[in-house]
């Protein structure tokens, strides 16, 4: 089987890509900027660790020759646009230099991890496909504006010659989230908190995008991107169905927009002398009372790639984070 250089591994997706590629039987090289993330995954030992950087390409110049398939998902998520040069950064300067190096190397397949927020959504709340115009711009948000870009960086390097695809997950939930992320939305849950918000995305199960990034190396067209969701959800179907999983009274009050969004402008004031960022950030707000639902056709047709109910997909969720004593 051929070698997998794969960014990001230490994340949610990439850890969980990394141990699927190795089960069936993909030999994997690593990128890792702190090593001592790696003592959370069983999969450590068997694969061949770099130590580096995106935002370095010192640290990687030269030393991935020997692998014909590169996976990039390194990157930050954030919606603080007080942190967009970070997210620049990381985004697209670090996709440009792992992009560089790859047309360098010679690899066979390119797969960059996009995200769906780098296509943009629907005016009037119905579900897009990967044809859609981005039509983010007139909100600002630098999550959103910064993986357009990086995927400008990855068509430059098609044009240069790169066999590169391009997957965009969705909202993604399930095992392996070492971190707990999602942890604090289901703790409000099981408060038997009576609130929700009129707003709706796409759940998608990571055993499916972590399915569709790997058939993506065979499958994948060069220049296409893919959708990698699962179901469309109304934000009260969503935590009425963590609720179900919990035992415990669904939400049944909708909470008007106007007290988000003193506590959005609240945190973001605070967040100048904390540093930290603020949920929901404000230029989060324009998701409020929109449904941003996507089409995974595509991907479930030319990558074979499952869709996941997300009644299952949260039955693992919670399991996994009561295993880890995280919840």
């Amino acid at each position: 089987m051929p070698k997998v250089f794969v960014t990001g591994a230490t994340g949610f997706i990439g850890n969980n890509l990394v141990s699927k590629l190795l089960e069936k039987g993909y030999a994997v090289k690593i990128l890792v900027r702190d090593k001592s993330l790696l003592d959370l995954f069983k999969w450590k030992n068997d694969v061949d660790i770099l130590p580096g950087d995106i935002l370095e390409p010192e640290t990687f110049q030269g030393k991935i020759n020997d692998c014909e398939i590169i996976i990039h998902g390194a990157a930050l998520i954030a919606f603080w646009n007080r942190i967009w040069d970070k997210l620049y950064q990381v985004n697209v300067i670090g996709t440009r230099n792992i992009l560089d190096e790859a047309l360098k190397s010679g690899c066979k397949k390119f797969i960059h991890i996009s995200s769906v927020a780098a296509i943009g959504y629907g005016e009037k709340g119905e579900s897009i496909n990967e044809d859609h115009s981005f039509n983010w711009s007139k909100h600002k948000i630098c999550y959103m504006e910064t993986k357009h870009e990086a995927e400008i960086e990855v068509h430059k390097a098609i044009a240069k010659g790169l066999n590169a695809t391009m997957v965009n997950p969705a909202n993604v939930w399930g095992v392996g989230d070492f971190r707990g992320r999602r942890v604090p939305v289901i703790k409000v849950v099981r408060l038997r908190q009576p609130f929700y918000v009129h707003a709706g995305t796409n759940f998608v199960d990571v055993d499916a995008v972590c399915e569709g990034i790997i058939n993506a190396i065979l499958l994948g067209k060069c220049g296409e991107r893919y959708i990698l969701g699962g179901e469309n959800l109304e934000i009260k179907d969503f935590l009425s169905t963590i609720a179900s999983e919990l035992g415990v009274s669904k939400p049944f009050i909708k909470l008007p927009k106007l007290p988000i969004v003193l506590a959005s402008y609240t945190q973001e004031a605070l967040g100048m002398f904390t540093g930290k960022s603020p949920r929901p950030a404000a230029s989060q707000l324009c998701f409020f009372g929109k449904n941003i639902y996507y089409d995974s056709s595509k991907a479930a047709t030319e990558l074979k790639m499952p869709i996941i109910p997300f009644r299952e997909c949260i039955h693992k969720t919670i399991k996994f984070y009561q295993e880890q004593k995280l919840l």
